[in-house]
């Protein structure tokens, strides 16, 4: 497929805003996510299934989570969830709730057509009509250059995995030290 026919293929997609009944979706586009950048084995992919299926369903119906779908063809091909949680103030900003993208995903056939980019657009304008200050997202390294072009930075945050049955995923190894 030439760039032009991708383009408007792109253009020509549906965006929409995610309902409850999308639940099934983003629980599938999870899981596709964390397959695509080999974290985590089948068994522990499903016990993270299971476990995120109730959490959604509770965050969707609330409003503590939105999202938003593209479709193509009457069929998702990629998605996006905001989650408003709690934050401490800090003198930066005295908000408590900030905004945290996840679960960011375009098919592998509608990759490199914008599509990250324009769910992400539309992540922004929301969390400016909730009032949100600021938003974070865990990237990962391939998505990282798209971040810091609609201007998320890097930060300082650290982790550290105290069980000594989690195994580090290499995304966490490979990150730029400032």
């Amino acid at each position: 497929m030439d760039q032009d026919t991708s383009y408007t293929s792109a253009m020509n997609a549906t965006l929409r805003p995610s309902t409850p009944a999308d639940l099934e979706i983003h629980v599938a586009h999870r899981l596709a996510m964390f397959r695509t950048m080999k974290v985590g084995t089948d068994e522990g992919l499903s016990r993270m299934a299971e476990a995120f299926r109730p959490q959604l369903r509770t965050w969707l119906h609330t409003g503590q989570c939105r999202g938003f779908i593209v479709e193509e063809d009457g069929r998702a091909v990629a998605s996006v969830l905001l989650l408003m949680r709690d934050a401490i103030p800090t003198p930066v900003t005295p908000l408590s709730v900030r905004g945290y993208l996840f679960n960011i995903y375009t098919e592998p056939t509608h990759r490199r057509r914008g599509l990250a980019a324009r769910l992400t657009d539309a992540v922004l304008d929301l969390a400016r009509e909730l009032g949100l200050e600021i938003l974070e997202v865990h990237a990962s390294l391939e998505a990282e250059g798209l971040y810091q072009r609609l201007g998320f930075m890097p930060t300082s945050e650290m982790r550290l995995v105290m069980s000594a049955g989690i195994k580090t995923p290499k995304q966490w190894k490979h990150r730029h030290q400032p």
